[in-house]
Formats: C-alpha cells, sequence, structure tokens
C-alpha cells in the first residue's frame, strides 16, 4: 500500500478521506495548509499528495508546483468545490495527476488514488533501473579500462621477452659456433690420436652442442611466429612427395622398427613453406621414433580430408593421457607418466605454430596403450 498526505483546511474532509483511505490499507497523514504539508513531505517517503486547491495563505496550485520541483516523482491530486475549466487546466498545466470535483465520492477517490499509487511506483521502478544501469555502466567502464591497462601492461611484457629472447639467442648462438668449429677441427685433426672411446665421447659432445644450437634455434623461430615476424615462402607442393622425401632422410634412424607410408596416387597440392613444412614433418618423426619401441611401427599417411590436405603420424608407443593433449604443444610442456616426467621441448610448440601460420590446423589422437597420433592439416593450393 502507499503513503498519503491529505492537505485540506477544512477538518472533517481531512477524516472522512483519511478513514476511506486507512480502510484498504493505505498509510495515511493529514495536513491543514500547505505550510503544514511542507513540513511533512521534508521527511520523504510520501506516494500521492491529495490537495485542495483553495487552501490559506498559499494554494494549492503553489503547492503542486513545489512538489513538482522538490520531489517531482510524487503524484498530486488536486480537490475543489469551486469546480471551473480554467481551474481544472491550471492544475493540469502545473502537473496534476487528476482533478477531482468536492464532495468526492469514496470510489472516485479510493480509484484516483490508486491509479497514482501505481504510477508513483513504475516512476520509483524507472528511476531505480536507471541508476542500476548507470552504476553497471560505471563498473563495465572501470573493467574495460582495467582490461586495457592489463593489456598494454601485458604488451610491455611481451615486448621485454621477446627482446631477452632475441638478445639470449644472439649471445649464445656465438660461442656455440666458436665451440662447435673448433671441436670439429679437433676431431678432424686428431682422429688418429683417439681412442674410439674418446671419439665417442667427442662425438657425444658435438651431437649435444648441435642439439643445442638447434634448440636456440627453435626459440628464435617460435619467438619470430608468436609474432608473425617469421617469413614464409609459400608455393605449390605436392604433399605426399614432399613427406616421403622426409620419411626418407630418417631411415639410418629406423633401426629394428617398421616405417610405412601411405598416399593416394593422384598429387595432393599444397601452399605452404617448404623447408617450415620439411620441419614439421621431421619434428613429428622424430618425436614418433623417440617414443616407439625398437620392435615397433610407425605409420605416415597423407590423405584429403574435407577441403584439406591432411598428414599423419602414427606411432606404437605408450600413448598419451587425454589430459595433456593440449599441453603437449606449449612450450616446455611436460607429460607425467607412471614412473616419470618429462618434458615436451620446442618440436611441438614449433609445429602448432609453424601449421597455424600457413592456414592449418594441428592436434593428437592417443590412448595409454595404444600409442599416438599425430596430425596436422595445411590449405590446398
Amino acid at each position: 500500500m502507499a503513503r498519503i498526505l491529505i492537505v485540506d483546511d477544512e477538518q472533517s474532509i481531512r477524516l472522512t478521506l483519511q478513514e476511506f483511505l486507512r480502510e484498504v490499507g493505505h498509510e495515511v497523514e493529514t495536513a491543514e495548509d500547505a505550510k503544514a504539508a511542507q513540513q511533512l513531505l521534508k521527511s520523504g517517503g510520501f506516494d500521492v499528495v491529495v490537495s485542495d486547491i483553495v487552501l490559506p495563505r498559499i494554494s494549492g496550485v503553489e503547492l503542486l508546483q513545489a512538489i513538482r520541483k522538490e520531489s517531482p516523482r510524487v503524484q498530486v491530486i488536486m480537490m475543489t468545490g469551486q469546480p471551473a475549466v480554467e481551474t481544472a487546466a491550471s492544475a493540469v498545466r502545473a502537473g496534476a495527476f487528476d482533478y477531482l470535483c468536492k464532495p468526492v465520492p469514496k470510489d472516485a477517490i479510493l480509484r484516483c488514488v490508486a491509479n497514482a499509487a501505481k504510477l508513483k511506483a513504475t516512476e520509483d521502478e524507472r528511476v531505480r533501473l536507471a541508476e542500476a544501469n548507470r552504476r553497471h555502466q560505471e563498473d563495465l567502464e572501470r573493467q574495460h579500462q582495467q582490461l586495457r591497462d592489463n593489456y598494454a601492461r601485458l604488451r610491455e611484457l611481451e615486448t621485454l621477452r621477446d627482446n631477452l629472447t632475441h638478445m639470449i639467442i644472439h649471445d649464445l648462438r656465438a660461442p656455440l659456433s666458436i665451440a662447435l668449429g673448433y671441436l670439429d677441427l679437433i676431431k678432424d685433426r686428431a682422429v688418429s690420436k683417439l681412442s674410439s672411446e674418446e671419439m665417442s665421447y667427442l662425438d657425444t659432445i658435438l651431437m649435444n652442442i648441435c642439439r643445442l644450437n638447434d634448440m636456440i634455434g627453435s626459440l628464435l623461430d617460435i619467438s619470430r611466429l608468436e609474432t608473425g615476424n617469421m617469413p614464409l615462402n609459400r608455393r605449390t607442393y605436392d604433399m605426399s612427395v614432399l613427406t616421403k622425401s622426409v620419411m626418407e632422410s630418417f631411415d639410418s634412424l629406423v633401426e629394428e622398427r617398421r616405417l610405412s607410408f601411405k598416399s593416394p596416387s593422384e598429387p595432393l597440392k599444397v601452399s605452404c613453406d617448404e623447408e617450415v613444412t620439411r620441419r614439421v614433418l621431421g619434428n613429428l618423426l622424430q618425436n614418433a621414433l623417440k617414443f616407439t619401441p625398437k620392435d615397433g611401427a610407425i605409420r605416415i599417411a597423407v590423405s584429403r580430408k574435407d577441403s584439406m590436405v591432411r598428414v599423419e603420424v602414427s606411432d606404437t608407443g605408450p600413448g598419451i593421457p587425454a589430459e595433456y593433449h593440449s599441453r603437449i604443444f606449449e612450450k616446455f610442456g611436460y607429460i607425467t607418466k607412471p614412473v616419470h616426467q618429462y618434458s615436451t621441448g620446442l618440436g611441438l610448440t614449433f609445429c602448432k605454430l609453424a601449421v597455424e601460420a600457413q592456414g592449418g590446423q594441428i592436434g593428437v589422437e592417443s590412448e595409454v596403450g595404444k600409442g599416438s597420433t599425430f596430425w596436422f592439416t595445411l590449405p590446398p593450393a
């Protein structure tokens, strides 16, 4: 129910209207003139004012104008015992909700107050929603600004990281190249003076320096791919021919493993960077060789799937738990097995970035104990 203020200089009218309205549950206050009404209105909380137009000293219309100025959502119903067109018009112009003629019937005042209270409630809800929306917009703007600030900071950190990566790579490559050159020289000149065991040690050193040099190169290429600064020399190649060529370069590493290749008879032309794509294939083959037992099998297949050319490298290794399928392509991601934990290094990260940079996709299908199939797609030429 609503809170009502009745303003009339006749006590009998105030009491009668008060009784009518209280009967239906409204909270009702009364005032004998405009000044007393204004004092009550200062406390706030009124929904509807029912006022006589003719009041001592300050008229009902003046009271209405003051209410419109101070409390614009409060609805005002005007009454008069001297009905006239001009009186009604002045009340409406001043912003009255309605205009009633004395004596006011009970049903008329109840209906009019109910409608006025309903409008007041609607206006209050509109203002509440507008304020809530304003606060929500301010919160959104603060969040957007925070996101913009965080993004700017992230870009600064990425730039710092990239600069640091390039600096480290440059500083590491020079001494590695020198060490590799001198070790090659030592191997050539001392081959007749070293025992087979010593030569084995030297070969191990050379192999690990080359591996470290490749890792540094991968870091540089990954950084370039992440920032979109790696140049790609894309041309048209037959994916079957390219894949078979890479596979044949691994013949000496296969040992007892069975290596098979499958492709359709017709050419499968793709648009790609040959060197980058060879490295992707090489990384996937190295990965398969690493985890396939000596008596296992590695299968390479090239096919057309949907609108893309697809390459699959399958092995009979230990398989990969499902929870690691996405993590395996992260830089220095790791996989935990029952016995130990091992890093996936940079090779698969390079594969993912290189394939995506050429408009393709990459993924893995694997179950523990059933081997793995790494696949990637490239757009046809």
